[in-house]
């Protein structure tokens, strides 16, 4: 049954009998309330114990009195969990028995969300309140992480019709290192996933390939430059990962070819990277085709507070 409560519970009102006679013997595999309208609501149902694989999903707008569904654009796979964005209503995210999916318009309209990651059922997502990160938590393959979907809160269709765009950058952390902590679990088997990258990313948007690569320069408040980086031209969503350092060195003379200025580096060159900056706000300019589009962020200090 999906049931509803308007008073916190004390009475309820079963609304099974407005979804289509198909689904209303199947598992309720999630009920998802909207973060921005009360009337709002997504259900799906999970109909493999009955040998059905289609997903399907619905959505309310006025309390369960209507349904209409959303699962027209979506592949063969039953549904097990439904997440709506909690900064844009728009954007929805969804796991089924072969991934995750994504719609960037109320799910009218759905697209395979699996770049870097195995066909694997997903069970449960995760927008991380305070880093904004995309979890997604899969059926044997563990945990996949997302680092900073501000580019995909951000992507409405003003952005899109654009020819290009700049989001906002998440603020970086100058992370301090502490030996001291260091813990291991030993024996043979040790599960251990991947640190996010250091630093901040810097995300752009290009309607169509550009005819050189994108050039990021990292400023401070006065103007000067101090880091210069390089972006793909590709069309579609592009990112750079910026490490909170100035520009690295020159190359010095008779180093071995393979290791290129600006890589973390061991051996008796040791690593050439830039000096780490000081906590502050900087201006970052992307350049594409003879336009400039700037943005700001913030570099925060680790105090171990």
């Amino acid at each position: 049954n999906v049931q509803m409560s308007k008073d916190g519970g004390t009475t309820w009102t079963n609304l099974s009998d407005r979804f289509p006679e198909t689904v209303r013997t199947y598992q309720v595999s999630r009920v998802e309330p909207s973060h921005f309208d009360a009337g709002t609501c997504y259900v799906s149902f999970d109909g493999h114990r009955s040998d059905d694989l289609k997903p399907y999903l619905f959505v309310t707008t006025d309390f369960g009195t209507s349904w209409k569904s959303l699962s027209g654009t979506l592949p063969l796979g039953n549904i097990y969990v439904i997440r709506e964005d909690p900064k844009n209503k728009n954007l929805l995210y969804l796991g089924t028995e072969f991934g995750l999916h994504i719609s960037l318009n109320g799910g009218d309209e759905w697209k395979r969300f699996m770049t870097g990651m195995p066909t694997v059922r997903v069970d449960d997502i995760l927008v991380h309140p305070r880093d904004n990160d995309l979890i997604a938590a899969t059926h044997g393959r563990s945990l996949y992480v997302l680092d900073d979907i501000t580019p995909l809160q951000q992507l409405s269709q003003k952005v899109l019709s654009s020819d290009t765009h700049l989001f906002d950058v998440q603020p970086g952390t100058l992370w301090l290192q502490d030996p001291t902590l260091s813990r291991s679990s030993g024996g043979a088997k040790n599960f251990i996933g991947a640190n996010p990258a250091p630093g901040t990313a810097i995300s752009y948007y290009l309607k169509s390939a550009a005819s050189e690569d994108a050039k990021i320069t990292i400023s401070d408040i006065d103007g000067k430059v101090i880091r210069n980086l390089t972006g793909s031209k590709d069309a579609g969503l592009n990112r750079v990962q910026w490490n909170l350092r100035g520009n690295p060195p020159q190359r010095p003379a008779g180093m071995p070819p393979g290791m290129a200025a600006g890589a973390g580096g061991g051996g008796r060159f040791g690593a050439l990277m830039g000096p780490a900056i000081d906590p502050g706000v900087y201006i970052v300019k992307l350049t594409v085709g003879g336009k400039d589009y700037t943005t700001k962020v913030r570099v925060e200090e680790d105090t171990w507070k």
